[in-house]
């Protein structure tokens, strides 16, 4: 009989995705956004007479696209608002972990949007044989993340439950 208490480490696992997901998010939005305002200049730029004229359906395009800018402008900001709750309450999270290297792995991979390799070397990087044994450091790694998945859930389970994740 199994008595010891199961985890949602996958739950903790697939918020901390999500939050790297709306890193990438805001970073296509604000593409999206930069070529919304390269179209606008392009619309501005016809001469402009003081003769009159009928409504042009350049003109339709341009209240279109203004309004296409300021739409995705909200739209951003509300990830970005998000995105930072969700920071506050990872951080507040992270803190609470015991080991240096729980932390170090989890803020280098969620929090700063680190790949596998760039977490191997910022917690191993000073070693001399982290080249011959690049496999043996990966995989220790990858257990110190299992690890503070499982501390995170721990410590969310029984410390974070019914709380909200936008107040700290």
């Amino acid at each position: 009989m199994d008595s010891e208490k199961r985890y949602d480490v996958e739950a903790v696992k697939a918020r901390l995705y999500a939050y790297r997901e709306m890193a990438r998010d805001i970073e296509n939005q604000n593409e999206r956004l930069e070529r919304i305002k390269t179209k606008l200049v392009g619309v501005g730029a016809q001469s402009i007479t003081d003769m009159p004229k009928s409504p042009s359906p350049a003109d339709d395009r341009t209240v279109e696209l203004i309004q296409q800018k300021m739409e995705l402008e909200d739209e951003i900001r509300a990830v970005i608002e998000q995105r930072k709750a969700e920071r506050v309450f990872f951080e507040r999270v992270i803190k609470h972990l015991r080991r240096s290297d729980e932390r170090a792995v989890i803020r280098v991979r969620y929090i700063d949007n680190a790949n596998w390799d760039e977490v191997v070397d910022v917690l191993f990087g000073g070693r001399e044989d982290l080249l011959e044994k690049e496999d043996v450091y990966l995989r220790r790694t990858y257990k110190l993340h299992g690890q503070a998945l499982l501390s995170m859930a721990k410590y969310i389970e029984e410390n974070e439950t019914g709380r909200s994740g936008t107040s700290g």
